[in-house]
């Protein structure tokens, strides 16, 4: 069973950005990684990462004034 942010008052994740050199130009890497149970993602798209984040029952709300 994951921790989930309904059973577990604390998640603790690790989120790295590495730049990488492609034909096209650059781009951009994530992994976020959750430090409880050491499970990882890597994503290029920031909907991956919010994926990883709602499997723990993290959800993010939207806001336009960002």
């Amino acid at each position: 069973m994951h921790p989930s942010a309904s059973t577990t008052s604390i998640l603790t994740f690790v989120l790295r950005f590495q730049r990488e050199a492609t034909t096209g130009g650059t781009r951009w890497r994530g992994s976020i990684e959750l430090v409880q149970s050491g499970e990882k993602a890597v994503f290029l798209e920031l909907e991956a990462m919010l994926a990883f984040l709602r499997r723990f029952g993290i959800k993010m709300e939207q806001r336009d004034h960002l």
